[in-house]
């Protein structure tokens, strides 16, 4: 009887501490995504702030739509 416990609490010490190695690995491999992905989104922001500079507006504004100033005589201005 006594055999069968020591043998009971061994394979479970065993298989405890195979469980917590894999979840170990899975919680780093997560982390690092969530990394990639903090990244990713520090880049998406970057490149949002880029999109709205007026600079960045007009210069799409010009050579996608074909955009420019108006001259002095197309302006009106109303009283």
């Amino acid at each position: 009887m006594m055999l069968f416990l020591f043998l009971l609490v061994g394979i479970s010490h065993v298989w405890v501490n195979s469980k917590r190695t894999q979840i170990g690995y899975s919680l780093s491999h997560i982390k690092k995504e969530i990394g990639q992905i903090r990244e990713y989104n520090r880049k998406l922001k970057l490149e949002i702030a880029s999109l709205k500079s007026p600079e960045s507006l007009e210069k799409k504004a010009g050579k996608e739509f074909g955009l420019r100033y108006p001259l002095p005589k197309q302006i009106v201005f109303l009283p």
